[in-house]
């Protein structure tokens, strides 16, 4: 199982605005999140993001399996595309695994990400750096006791201001 982090990010490392805006990545940046998640098959997101989602129009994320943590409830209005759970990263990876995923795409937010990043789960990392700086708002990982090194596989133009960094977890 490969478990890949996708976000765009402001150049100082948030993926929201205080508010939790994230309307400020670019088209590039929402296509590819879009085909990584295809791709995948699933997409994995906490609860803001999911908040955010549903605000925004973009939930449920078509041709994907949406996974939502939550530790309060919500009412799945939306049928088996839609797995709203309270278990740990590992147990829905195993889960993932056992519907015979091969790939998890993990879209945040800031939580989720340190969470599964504390657990070791993250082996590769899409940030599509946005031309943006703003001084407030949701880091791509929350503060937590973690750490780990990368190793850049590629670097990518998305767009006139806009790259794209793709890293390899060293483990």
């Amino acid at each position: 199982m490969i478990i890949v982090l996708y976000a765009g990010v402001s150049i100082n490392g948030y993926i929201a605005k205080k508010d939790g805006n994230s309307e400020w990545t670019s088209e590039e940046d929402l296509r590819g999140f879009y085909e990584h998640s295809k791709k995948a098959g699933n997409i994995v997101m906490g609860k803001n993001t999911y908040r955010a989602a549903l605000q925004y129009g973009y939930f449920p994320f078509p041709s994907a399996l949406n996974v939502v943590f939550s530790n309060e409830a919500i009412e799945n209005k939306w049928g088996d595309n839609v797995l709203i759970t309270n278990k740990s990263p590992k147990e829905v990876v195993a889960l993932l695994g056992q519907k015979g995923f091969t790939t998890v795409f993990l879209a945040g937010g800031g939580q989720l990400n340190s969470s599964f990043a504390k657990e070791g789960l993250i082996d590769e990392i899409y940030f599509d750096v946005e031309p943006l700086c703003f001084g407030e708002g949701i880091k791509v990982f929350a503060d937590s006791d973690f750490e780990f090194e990368l190793e850049l596989i590629n670097v990518k133009k998305l767009n006139g201001n806009t790259v794209q960094l793709h890293y390899r977890v060293i483990k």
